[in-house]
């Protein structure tokens, strides 16, 4: 799941950057990016709880990963960088990157019918509540263009009925079975860009099916999670947790603690992996830099632009798993997307930097917006 502020956070954040504010670039990298940190958690006005940041950029010598506050609205235990947490939406990424290894293994089209690779039963589901699954291609749900009602978000129904029973176990066709009685399609195929969680749970399926390992196992062979050393990586209640992980961030619901609600509400790969920011940066530069796709053209294939956005950067443009924006002021494109927890991650290839940062709480915190700041103006100062 998402919140779509988050999104316009980061889009805001890059769009106001400025440039000139560069009179931190010449500190340590280090001193400088746990300075931002120690002053939104100390801050008199502050709402932050607590932050974890961490920033690789080979090209600008950052090797950052840090932390500041508490793991809980309790404040009964400081927050460590190492502690994993539900990164939520930021799953989706990693959902599309696994279907595009498959495509690139020639098992799938990305232009392919999802009724070519999913049950007949949400074949039946989807039809029954107006769709015609035949006419919905891989393609249209990694990039939120398949029409498909969102379960999740696409109205309050779901974590209405969600928070009445904490402890249910969700299945995907129930998730499935929701967004057609709550919600009604949205536009044809390929015409209109409507966020879908119920796209992106349906290409778990199709993971699952295609590369019969079920989707945990899909995740940790297709993306390389253990070649990688992405050791707080795994996918929650459908595989093993990793031994020495400290324990998770707390995760509310505006006040409501929700860190125990059964994971189900959000597992089938619209979210469900646990990790930590540490790993998240591990990933983006892996996926980057050429250390997750077989083929050099795979990534050129993710990131090609669906629609929407322009050279302004003033509306988002929409990859397979990522949003992309430009800086008004920069010029400088970021990948990214972020979680319905208050997570966000990033990639900047100008500068080859990976960002992920994780609020224990949502707040009014300007550590992505200062994060950003700090790293355009080091590769502004690299570049003059």
């Amino acid at each position: 799941m998402m919140k779509k502020i988050w999104i316009y956070f980061a889009v805001s954040s890059l769009l106001s950057c400025s440039s000139g504010k560069n009179r931190i670039y010449k500190e340590d990298s280090n001193a400088a990016l746990q300075h931002i940190l120690d002053k939104n958690c100390s801050h008199k006005e502050t709402t932050v709880i607590g932050v974890s940041l961490t920033v690789i950029s080979p090209e600008l010598n950052i090797d950052f990963s840090n932390s500041c506050g508490f793991d809980s609205l309790e404040k009964t235990s400081l927050v460590k960088v190492e502690q994993p947490f539900r990164i939520a939406s930021l799953t989706k990424v990693f959902v599309a990157s696994a279907i595009l290894r498959l495509y690139e293994n020639g098992l799938l089209s990305l232009d392919d019918s999802i009724s070519a690779y999913i049950s007949q039963e949400h074949i039946t589901i989807l039809r029954d509540g107006g769709y015609d699954p035949d006419k919905i291609t891989i393609r249209h749900c990694l990039s939120h263009r398949s029409g498909l009602y969102d379960y999740a978000v696409g109205g309050p129904e779901y974590i209405e009925v969600a928070s009445k029973d904490p402890s249910k176990r969700w299945t995907r066709t129930e998730q499935v079975q929701f967004a057609m009685e709550y919600g009604k399609p949205h536009a044809t195929p390929g015409v209109e860009e409507h966020y879908s969680d119920t796209g992106y749970v349906l290409l778990g399926e199709i993971i699952e099916n295609v590369n019969q390992l079920g989707l945990a196992k899909s995740l940790r062979q297709l993306l390389k999670f253990d070649k990688l050393g992405m050791s707080a990586t795994y996918l929650e209640s459908l595989e093993k947790r990793p031994d020495g992980l400290l324990p998770k961030v707390k995760r509310y619901m505006g006040e409501i603690d929700a860190s125990d609600w059964d994971n189900s509400i959000d597992l089938y790969g619209g979210g469900g992996l646990i990790s930590n920011t540490h790993d998240l940066t591990v990933f983006l530069q892996a996926l980057f830099n050429g250390k997750v796709f077989e083929k050099d053209t795979t990534l050129d294939v993710m990131l090609l632009k669906m629609g929407y956005g322009d050279r302004s950067g003033v509306l988002p443009a929409q990859r397979l798993g990522f949003t992309s924006i430009i800086g008004k002021k920069s010029g400088v494109e970021v990948y990214l997307h972020s979680g319905f927890w208050g997570t966000v991650f990033m990639h900047i290839p100008a500068y080859n930097c990976s960002i992920a940062l994780n609020n224990t709480y949502d707040g009014n915190s300007d550590v992505l917006q200062q994060t950003i700041d700090y790293v355009l103006a080091k590769g502004k100062n690299k570049k003059s």
